[in-house]
């Protein structure tokens, strides 16, 4: 009983989405849409600041999309998820020595 469930909680969802792939969505999804907003907020705050019209809020805009775009690219790939210093080659060798010594 208990391996019915497991299964259940792992299986596609009833939209036949790998479990997981709706939370991925979501966060790719705020991801975008928070870098655009932010972008654009603080670009319109300096226009007003500064008295320049669309100047700011423009390229605001743009560089909030790329930065939600950069985290999407990071979230998707793994980069940046290890808690400080990550050396990839390092891992790389240490996993060929064990290759090597077995």
């Amino acid at each position: 009983m208990q391996e019915d469930r497991d299964e259940k909680t792992r299986g596609p969802d009833r939209h036949g989405l790998p479990a997981g792939a709706g939370a991925i969505l979501g966060r790719v999804a705020t991801e975008l849409v928070a870098g655009v907003i932010v972008g654009s907020f603080i670009g319109w705050v300096l226009d007003r600041w500064f008295g320049t019209s669309p100047l700011f809020l423009v390229l605001l805009f743009f560089l909030g999309a790329a930065a939600g775009m950069l985290n999407v690219w990071r979230m998707v790939s793994g980069r940046g998820m290890a808690a400080g210093y990550f050396d990839e080659h390092r891992r790389d060798a240490e996993r060929e020595d064990k290759q090597d010594g077995e």
